[in-house]
C-alpha cells in the first residue's frame, strides 16, 4: 500500500545532506506531531487526515524504525490490500520471542498548548502490538514485509469476530478468484491450503471460528457492507442469500442484486451511502440521477413479483432493527 504524502522521515532528510534543526524547532513550537523518534507529521495535517491516513503514517513509521519488521493481522491485511471492517486499532508486528509479545504504548507526542496541539492530542494514535507468530516466508508489499495472503486470512478468521473475519475472507476470496485459484461459485473452504491451515490450528474453538468464516467467504461479495451484512444474517439465524443474482424483464437487463432469497422470492440490497455521494461509484452521473435510476431499477424488479428489502450501516449495527426489516419482507429465520 502507498503511504500518503505528509510523513516526514528525518533519516531520509539527513541522507540528502540537509540538517534537521528547523524541523526540531517546528516540533518544539507545536507545528509538528512526533509519531516515533525521527518521524513527524505536520500538526494540521494530522488533525485533518482520515483515520486510514493516520494509520498508514503510523505503520510506515514503525516499520521503518523496527529492524526486520513483519506485519501481521489486520495490519498485514491493510498492506496486502484486503478490506477490513473499520480501521485497525494498532499496528501489529510478528515476533518469535514470547517475552516480546504484547502492546507498547504509543510514543506519539505533540508539544504546545494552542488549539491545534490540543486537537492533535485528542486524535487517537496507534500503539504497536507484537504478536507471537512463526514467520516462514514474509511477502513484500511495496516497502513492507508481511505474512502472506493465506496466512493473514487464516489468522484473522481464527482470532476475530465473524463480522471482521468475513470482510477480510471475502476480500481474500476475490483476490484468489482473480488469480485463478478458485471459481466464483466456491468458498474459501474449497481450497486445500485453507483447510490444512484451519486443521493445524492448536485450539478447537479457533478452528471452528475459522471454518465458519471460510465456509461463508465468497468472491461474489463485492463490498465491506455486503460482507458485514452476511455475517449479521448468520448471527441472526437467517439463510444465506444467493449473491449477485441477475434480473431481466421484457425491456431487457435490469441489473445484479446484492442478495436474493429464492424462497420467498425477495431481493435484498445493502444501501451504502457511497454509491450516491462518491463520484467514482456513480459512474459519471449526478447523485440525483443515481437515486432516480435506483428507484426505476427497484420498481422493475418489484414488477416481476419479487419482494424488496434495503438496509444501511445503522441497521447492521443494530441487528434487531435488521431482523425486523427482513421478517417484514417475508424472509424467515432458520
Amino acid at each position: 500500500m502507498e503511504i500518503p504524502p505528509g510523513l516526514i522521515d528525518t533519516a531520509a532528510i539527513l541522507r540528502t545532506g540537509v540538517g534537521t534543526d528547523a524541523l526540531h524547532r517546528a516540533f518544539k513550537a507545536g507545528q509538528l506531531v512526533r509519531l516515533r523518534r525521527g518521524f513527524y507529521v505536520r500538526t494540521n495535517d494530522w488533525i485533518s487526515a482520515t483515520p486510514a491516513q493516520r494509520f498508514a503514517w503510523s505503520t510506515a513509521a514503525i516499520a521503518r524504525s523496527v529492524s526486520g519488521a513483519v506485519l501481521c493481522g489486520q495490519t498485514a491485511a491493510w498492506a496486502i490490500g484486503l478490506p477490513t471492517l473499520g480501521d485497525p486499532q494498532c499496528v501489529e508486528l510478528a515476533t518469535s520471542l514470547p517475552g516480546r509479545s504484547g502492546i507498547r504504548k504509543s510514543p506519539f507526542v505533540v508539544l504546545g498548548t494552542d488549539k491545534a496541539a490540543r486537537e492533535a492530542r485528542e486524535v487517537r494514535s496507534y500503539p504497536l502490538q507484537y504478536r507471537l507468530k512463526q514467520v516462514h516466508e514474509p511477502v513484500r508489499h511495496g516497502e513492507f514485509l508481511s505474512l502472506g495472503l493465506v496466512e493473514t486470512t487464516l489468522d484473522i478468521m481464527a482470532t476475530r469476530s465473524l463480522s471482521q473475519a468475513l470482510v477480510v475472507a471475502d476480500g481474500a476470496a476475490r483476490k484468489l478468484h482473480k488469480a485463478g485459484r478458485m471459481p466464483a461459485d466456491a468458498s474459501l473452504w474449497s481450497l486445500q491450503d485453507i483447510r490444512d491451515g484451519i486443521r493445524a490450528l492448536p485450539h478447537a474453538s479457533a478452528a471452528a471460528r475459522a471454518e465458519r468464516a471460510a465456509s461463508l467467504a465468497s468472491p461474489l461479495s463485492e463490498s465491506v457492507g455486503e460482507s458485514y451484512s452476511r455475517a449479521v444474517f448468520e448471527f441472526l439465524g437467517f439463510e444465506q442469500p444467493v449473491l449477485q443474482r441477475t434480473f431481466a424483464d421484457r425491456e431487457g437487463f435490469i441489473g445484479r442484486t446484492d442478495c436474493w432469497w429464492p424462497n420467498p422470492g425477495v431481493v435484498g440490497e445493502f444501501d451504502g451511502k457511497g454509491k450516491y455521494v462518491q463520484a467514482a461509484l456513480r459512474g459519471g452521473i449526478t447523485a440525483e440521477e443515481a437515486v432516480y435510476r435506483e428507484k426505476i431499477r427497484k420498481d422493475r424488479i418489484r414488477s416481476l413479483g419479487h419482494g424488496f428489502v434495503r438496509w444501511r450501516w445503522a441497521d447492521l449495527q443494530n441487528p434487531d432493527r435488521l431482523r425486523a426489516k427482513l421478517l417484514a419482507a417475508g424472509i424467515r429465520s432458520r
